[in-house]
């Protein structure tokens, strides 16, 4: 069998089969193949075009990164004659395809009568494990950009004692945007089904992304695993029944919107929204009916998601279904609908659970320590909560203003015109009519007068209120409109991409044991930088190996800390060498911490709030805290506006009634018979 050779940027060699043979995957920017580096098992994306930099710079990222999504681990080159040629692709972790699945399968039913054990809650549970990934990749400044099912796997961490640890991973990395010190990588590709409705028609290649592009893919991610359907896709339009899904999201046919277009419906074979839960409608409902500023983040949809999973609960009814506690079953409406049933789950299981029991990371932490020395704990999470507390206010705020434009509308269509109070022909008509004429021939002049009076009345009453109403009506819209834009410039959403919200408790203990670390580690790094390393017995390193380190910018113990992993790309410095270096290392920062301070030492650090969230995210936390409680003040005066507004419009109909009540009675006068015979 023909192979074809390779070689890594660190002089390794890698060797893939030729043709498909050992191809595991293929899409339009290249194939990825199975093979080893090191005794273990990699895979190796071979690309058709490639940006050595985009590489460095998703190298650079983060390590945690690189455990929820396959970032490149090596740059690999074509080998001629042992020597290295022009970039290949790369390579990166293989994800056990064994241990794994893919998120497209989650969405089918028959795909999904073929999982082990896979119930509605795990469905919760798998779209919250993709919120968490997405989320921590916009914490590090990356945005996904092709986010699609086809790009995530949920994989298998572990099996013990009946729970299983999973997460989710976002493959092609190579395609993500990313910002380096010297350059910007744009996301070249999307795919229509999941592309936000302001990127549709754009030039990818030339536009810069914003976050919410990937909370709009993440939104119908989630739909799609909770719900079996695109958004966009289970909704009838009288109209245009064969309109294309990307047509729709240009369009904004979201069909359980506050204010569906006209001739738009939700299909009956899939639940809607609003089955599942009110926060959950509402979330949808900003992520496609909103502009983008507006749109929950990642960090706003694991907060949703993990209330979810906390209040699945099994269907008394059939051993498939589940629902959120205290609410209807959603699949057992749907298949009492249409008349035969869809569900496709597995029945709850009762003992060993492979997703639904997963701990989640705050849960398998530590407990958070007590606080005796009032080390700023406390203070800590108090902050916290309150972040995680504007999270939810704005996204409350959001939805209370989407609730008022159906109030507005229907104000206007009660009320805006005189002819929606009263019909002006027919009070003319009836002026004109015979019993008038006989009263004005037979001189009654004061029931003339008297039903012109009302009928004044009635008109100038009809114009009066639809002239007040419309124009009360375009400035309440008006301020609805401009307090959703005040909250789409907001940055509370900048809080939760910033800060892990879902349990201040834990955070707060979490981001305080990173500070305790970072300033042992600073203290070590000044100790290091002290350390000469021609002061250091190390065997194999004479004079000409020092020199060598020198002409590369190792002199300092803190300089080959930053860089041992790099060591084998310089000439005559092998792994064997890089070994004995990283040895020696170790051992001195083993000295060192034995003669760290005591009160660095010591994993309870009394901490400052600025040392540990940072001065922006501390301002940024109590001036968003200002704003909220303005924009909170003024949506409850505006819907307090809108409440009179309609109290108004139905004194007006009360008005119009008594009038019309009175008109029509001295038409009724029963003297109107002795008129009609005397004439």
């Amino acid at each position: 069998m023909s192979q074809r050779a390779f070689i890594t940027g660190d002089g390794r060699s890698v060797v893939l089969p030729a043709g498909r043979t050992g191809r595991i995957g293929a899409g339009g920017q290249g194939q990825v193949y199975l093979t080893q580096l090191g005794g273990q098992p990699i895979a190796v994306k071979l690309c058709r075009q490639l940006e050595e930099a985009r590489l460095i710079a998703l190298q650079r990222l983060e390590p945690t990164c690189g455990t929820i999504a396959t970032l490149p681990q090596q740059r690999i080159y074509h080998c001629r004659d042992g020597q290295r040629g022009a970039l290949a692709g790369y390579a990166m972790r293989y994800v056990e395809s064994k241990r794994s699945v893919s998120a497209a399968r989650l969405f089918n039913f028959e795909e999904i009568a073929g999982l082990q054990r896979f119930t509605w809650k795990d469905a919760v549970l798998a779209a919250l494990r993709l919120a968490e990934s997405v989320a921590q990749l916009h914490r590090y400044g990356l945005v996904i950009g092709d986010l699609n099912p086809e790009n995530v796997l949920f994989e298998q961490q572990g099996q013990a004692a009946g729970t299983s640890t999973w997460r989710a991973v976002i493959l092609d990395s190579d395609s993500f945007q990313i910002a380096s010190s010297a350059e910007r990588f744009h996301c070249p590709v999307s795919r229509p089904p999941y592309t936000a409705p302001e990127l549709i028609g754009a030039d990818f290649a030339t536009t810069w992304r914003d976050a919410s592009s990937d909370a709009y893919a993440l939104a119908v991610i989630v739909y799609l695993l909770l719900l079996h359907d695109h958004p966009y896709d289970n909704a009838l339009l009288q109209a245009e029944p064969e309109l294309e899904v990307t047509a729709r999201i240009r369009r904004g046919l979201y069909p359980h919107a506050a204010m569906p277009a006209a001739g738009l419906r939700p299909g009956p074979y899939r639940p809607a929204p609003a089955a599942i839960s009110e926060a959950m409608d509402a979330a949808f409902r900003r992520s496609f009916c909103c502009e983008p500023a507006l749109r929950p983040t990642a960090a706003e949809w694991m907060l949703l998601l993990r209330d979810l999973h906390s209040q699945v609960v099994a269907c008394s009814r059939n051993p498939r279904h589940q629902h959120v506690a205290g609410r209807d079953c959603l699949w057992c409406a749907v298949e009492q609908r249409i008349g035969t049933p869809i569900s496709r789950y597995s029945p709850a299981p009762t003992s060993a659970k492979p997703l639904a029991t997963q701990q989640t990371p705050e849960q398998s932490s530590q407990p958070a320590p007590a606080d005796p020395q009032g080390n700023g704990l406390e203070a800590l999470r108090d902050q916290l909560r309150l972040a995680r507390d504007l999270v939810e206010r704005r996204a409350v705020l959001v939805e209370q203003l989407l609730q008022l434009e159906p109030v507005l509308v229907e104000i206007a269509e009660r009320c805006s015109s005189p002819e929606q109070l009263v019909d002006e022909q027919a009070v003319l008509e009836r002026l004109s009519g015979l019993r008038n004429r006989i009263s004005r021939w037979l001189g009654h002049r004061q029931k003339v007068e008297a039903r012109q009076r009302l009928a004044d009345q009635l008109l100038e009453l009809a114009t009066s209120s639809a002239a007040s109403t419309l124009q009360q009506s375009r400035e309440l819209e008006q301020q609805r409109h401009q307090l959703l834009s005040r909250l789409a410039g907001s940055c509370t959403a900048q809080l939760a991409a910033r800060l892990p919200l879902q349990d201040p408790e834990r955070t707060a203990t979490a981001l305080h044991r990173q500070a305790a670390n970072h300033r042992q580690q600073r203290w070590l790094q000044q100790q290091l930088a002290q350390q000469p390393l021609r002061s250091w017995r190390m065997e194999g390193f004479g004079e000409g190996r020092m020199a060598l380190l020198e002409r590369h910018g190792l002199e300092q113990g803190d300089q080959l800390l930053e860089r041992i992993d790099q060591l084998t790309s310089l000439a005559g410095i092998g792994r064997g060498l890089q070994q004995r270096l990283r040895q020696q290392l170790e051992n001195e920062i083993q000295t060192l911490q034995a003669q760290m301070p005591e009160h660095l030492a010591s994993p309870q650090i009394a901490s400052a709030l600025t040392d540990l969230l940072g001065p922006e995210t501390l301002a940024l936390i109590h001036t968003q805290q200002s704003l909220i409680d303005a924009l909170q003040a003024d949506a409850g005066a505006l819907a307090i506006r809108c409440r009179d507004l309609n109290e108004q419009i139905t004194f007006s109909y009360q008005q119009r009634d008594a009038l019309q009540q009175a008109f029509n009675q001295l038409f009724s006068d029963p003297s109107f018979a002795q008129e009609r015979s005397t004439c």
